[in-house]
């Protein structure tokens, strides 16, 4: 069986050469959208716009611009007006002012993740190794198929199907 930082660059290869599409939040939980946007409908009715691809991050991250810091998982904490702002200003930095386009992916054995992007960017997704609680997952927004889910600083089984 191939690693873990294998199985990662593996299944996020997949986004080298789409653009960030979106950039939003619930809660403390960050998404990026890659790809164009399309219409799909949640399980509960609700029509939405999402990309052809998703990462949801739920662990430590941080995105960098010239090797500076310009935003962490600590911009989502706190009441839920500071975490909007902080949102609406990535998606601002990614899509509005983009387009912003992956360049490559890079992975390591506890489930880190560095994605590299156009303008000097970079998305780095830093684990917590807590067991049983989930890092990050990868999926296709409104395709049913596994995600590809990083708990605990390890591959999920349940992702390898």
């Amino acid at each position: 069986m191939a690693n873990v930082k294998e199985l990662i660059v593996r299944r996020l290869a997949v986004l080298v050469g789409l653009d960030v599409s979106g950039i939003n939040h619930a809660a403390d939980l960050l998404t990026i959208q890659f790809g164009p946007l399309r219409h799909a409908t949640t399980r509960r009715g609700t029509v939405k716009q999402v990309g052809v691809w998703a990462l949801h991050v739920q662990c430590n991250w941080q995105i960098e611009r010239a090797g500076d810091i310009v935003a962490t998982q600590d911009d989502l904490f706190g009441p839920d007006d500071k975490a909007h702002r902080a949102a609406e200003r990535l998606d601002e930095l990614f899509v509005k002012h983009g387009p912003t386009t992956v360049e490559s992916v890079r992975g390591s054995e506890s489930g880190e993740v560095w994605i590299a992007l156009s303008a000097g960017m970079r998305i780095v997704i830093t684990p917590n190794g807590v067991a049983d609680e989930e890092d990050w997952r990868f999926f296709a927004p409104g395709v049913d198929a596994a995600h590809f889910v990083i708990e605990g600083g390890r591959i999920d089984p349940d992702s390898l199907n």
